[in-house]
């Protein structure tokens, strides 16, 4: 028997000898893809997805200001997929169903929103919350041309003006989502919306989740941040994957006073537009981070309810993403339960406040 079937060689005692050996194989493949700097090829054709497949253009100029104003990354057309059909305008959403905006993962260099890698996770979405639908924007990718950061940020504001403004689709039934570099783009995003402070072109989503968020990008340059952690031995990721994945995120940007918050949200809590749920494993090297995220945002006035945590206990980084591959697809629903719950919270809660407006 390989060493890996005895618990006491596995990654964590309470794992499965599969959930053992996919973890090992997975990190080989980061850390190979990593060594290889492998550039992850983004396509605008429909392939596989065929007419879930949409092409969204660059929003309205006025929706880009400030940082997302940059001399050398315009924004650009990206791809985007539908889960489970596409959402066409005029379709009646029932009170109380969602649609999803996802922000995939994938330290910014892999992932395309595509069914190949994010099917599992749309799937379990819309079976364990409100939402009948979801969109999977294909943001650029920073080891790509035009990649570093604002790229991603353009590109997550000009789908969520699309799924607002051209689908006319009511913000107070959208949820913002991303696990991983997706969550940390949702924060930016809503960082964004807050900053912009325009109601008319840019209202907060109802809630928001993010799952595994990356909270310090500038931190994770340095590899041995990553590799020193307490949970590594139970990760997945090698530090090289997200050490090159921030490092081609960042480029040649400079961390102004300005950046600093969007790169780096850890630091740099603000009052959230809508409620917002973090998700984290008890195995991930990201938890702590995750944590303090967590109470560093329920300090603020006007955030002490705003903001909520769920741990589960037993897996590693993005259970939502990799569940599938290792073998944690109950601990994967059991979140994306949760997730559901707290949905179902917001919209009662919300309810209650516009009934107590109306007396």
């Amino acid at each position: 028997m390989p060493a890996d079937g005895h618990p006491r060689f596995r990654h964590d005692p309470s794992w499965s000898y599969h959930q053992g050996v996919a973890g090992s194989m997975l990190k080989a493949f980061l850390r190979t893809f990593t060594a290889l700097h492998m550039k992850w090829p983004l396509s605008l054709k429909p392939h596989h997805e065929s007419d879930r497949f949409v092409l969204i253009n660059p929003a309205a100029p006025e929706c880009y200001t400030g940082l997302m104003v940059d001399e050398a990354v315009k924004p650009e057309t990206i791809g985007a997929t539908w889960y489970p059909e596409p959402f066409t305008r005029g379709t009646s959403l029932p009170d109380g169903e969602y649609v999803i905006l996802h922000l995939h993962g994938g330290s910014y260099i892999l992932g395309d929103g595509r069914s190949s890698s994010c099917n599992f996770m749309a799937q379990t979405l819309l079976e364990q919350t409100p939402a009948s639908y979801m969109l999977c924007p294909q943001y650029r990718l920073a080891c790509n041309h035009n990649g570093r950061f604002p790229a991603q940020l353009q590109d997550a504001l000009a789908a969520y003006v699309y799924l607002i403004h051209a689908l006319q689709i009511s913000p107070s039934q959208i949820v913002l989502s991303g696990d991983s570099s997706g969550g940390h783009l949702v924060l930016a995003l809503l960082r964004y919306i807050v900053e912009c402070n325009r109601p008319d072109l840019l209202p907060p989503p109802k809630c928001s989740w993010a799952w595994s968020p990356w909270c310090d990008v500038p931190a994770a340059v340095d590899p041995s941040a990553w590799t020193h952690s307490t949970n590594y031995k139970t990760e997945y990721i090698p530090g090289s994957f997200p050490a090159w994945g921030a490092k081609q995120f960042l480029g040649d940007l400079e961390i102004t006073p300005e950046v600093e918050p969007y790169v780096a949200p850890i630091w740099h809590p603000f009052v959230v537009p809508s409620p917002v749920l973090v998700i984290t494993g008890g195995r991930e090297v990201l938890c702590q981070d995750h944590k303090k995220l967590a109470q560093e945002f329920q300090k603020l006035p006007g955030n002490e309810t705003s903001i909520d945590l769920v741990v589960e206990e037993k897996v590693p980084h993005d259970v939502l993403m990799i569940g599938w591959i290792m073998g944690f697809k109950d601990e994967a629903r059991h979140c994306a339960t949760k997730a559901g719950e707290f949905l179902r919270r917001v919209h009662s809660s919300s309810g209650s406040k516009e009934a107590d407006a109306q007396m």
